[in-house]
């Protein structure tokens, strides 16, 4: 029993460190930029005075169920001080994405970014599918989460706004 105590111990202190360097709330959003399937282009330093919700997603049910909870904070918050922005972090071909969202209940209401390179999968470490981040017009970091529902957004960016 000690051997496999000591065993899971070793797992779990020699994981930490694969995650060392994330960002975490309090710390400068770190700068991306990347073009919408519609061919815009967004650079994060470029929405300061803005608030910025960003949907870090797949191609999985879990991803699109958040962006339906984004859809839900874009209609009830309509003002041009928030920015809402998914992000396929995967990698995934522009064919598998657009293919991805027309099997959605709804369209998004909001950009929807590619990262062929999978750069911000690496600059921000994603662990968890969906990763939500939130920016504040500062471009601090201020919010970090897996999944979080639009009744728990909505209060938070309005305060942020």
């Amino acid at each position: 029993m000690r051997k496999i105590m000591s065993f899971l111990i070793l797992i779990a202190l020699s994981a930490n460190p694969v995650f060392a360097g994330a960002p975490v709330p309090g710390d400068k959003a770190p700068n991306f930029s990347l073009s919408s399937l519609a061919g815009e282009k967004f650079v994060l330093d470029a929405l300061k005075g803005k608030v910025v919700l960003v949907g870090m997603f797949h191609i999985c049910v879990p991803c699109m169920n958040q962006a339906m909870e984004f859809n839900k904070v874009r209609e009830k918050i309509k003002s041009d001080k928030l920015v809402v922005l998914g992000i396929n972090t995967n990698g995934d071909s522009r064919e598998a994405v657009e293919d991805y969202l027309k099997g959605f209940p709804q369209a998004v209401k909001f950009p929807y970014l590619l990262d062929p390179e999978m750069s911000l999968h690496k600059t921000y470490i994603q662990r968890d599918m969906p990763t939500i981040l939130i920016i504040d017009s500062e471009g601090i970091l201020k919010a970090r989460s897996s999944a979080v529902g639009a009744d728990q957004l909505i209060p938070y960016l309005e305060k942020l706004m």
